[in-house]
């Protein structure tokens, strides 16, 4: 495992802990990146990415089942780079348009890297663009492509917000709605047949 980012080892020590002693059935696993593969793609963006980020690819035995809030599965690393050109060539076809105020609609960027996938076409990306929001993770939604408000500032924020919830019951995006996000707070309330966790979302949230 990478040490670059100990925080964020410690998180996933938590979560892997409780994803271990829950699941009922041992999930298909998602192999650690190639870090060669990492350097390449930071490369292109022209600055190494975040060590948080890259310690999170270079996790070892991470499940790939729907453990994460809101039903996503984390990618492997050779899915997320596929997944990033298909959504750059759609960007380049579509082209460049604005809304009904003169704003450029949004368009997928080379430096949104999906982590995780959702059953429904969403992802989860990380947002690698300078400025306050770099490194947070955020909402791809495949239908609007509009960006709400990250989830979280990180993703050691994601997984600590995990640990958490199966820990302690308590609910996780409670950060992004207080901060006016759309996504409403869920908790967990058990394990799926393959090894993921079932998340509720709390009504009148």
């Amino acid at each position: 495992m990478d040490d670059s980012a100990p925080e964020l080892a410690s998180a996933w020590s938590r979560v892997r802990a409780r994803l271990a002693a829950g699941a009922r059935t041992a999930p298909g696993l998602r192999p650690a990146a190639d870090p060669a593969a990492l350097d390449a793609y930071g490369a292109t963006l022209g600055r190494p990415l975040p060590a948080e980020l890259r310690a999170w690819w270079l996790l070892p035995d991470v499940p790939a089942g729907y453990w994460l809030p809101g039903e996503f599965s984390p990618f492997a690393l050779p899915e997320a780079l596929a997944y990033l050109e298909i959504q750059l060539q759609v960007a380049a076809a579509e082209g460049e348009s604005f809304d009904a105020q003169g704003r450029p609609e949004p368009r997928y960027l080379p430096e949104f890297l999906p982590i995780a996938d959702g059953p429904g076409g969403d992802t989860l990306f990380v947002d690698l663009r300078p400025g306050a929001d770099h490194g947070a993770v955020r909402l791809w939604d495949h239908e609007t492509w509009q960006l709400d408000l990250p989830w979280w500032p990180s993703v050691t924020a994601m997984l600590l917000d995990v640990a958490g919830a199966l820990e302690t019951g308590a609910p996780v995006l409670l950060g992004h709605r207080a901060l006016g996000g759309s996504a409403p707070p869920a908790t967990v309330t058990g394990f799926d047949a393959y090894g993921g966790l079932e998340w509720v979302e709390l009504e009148g949230s």
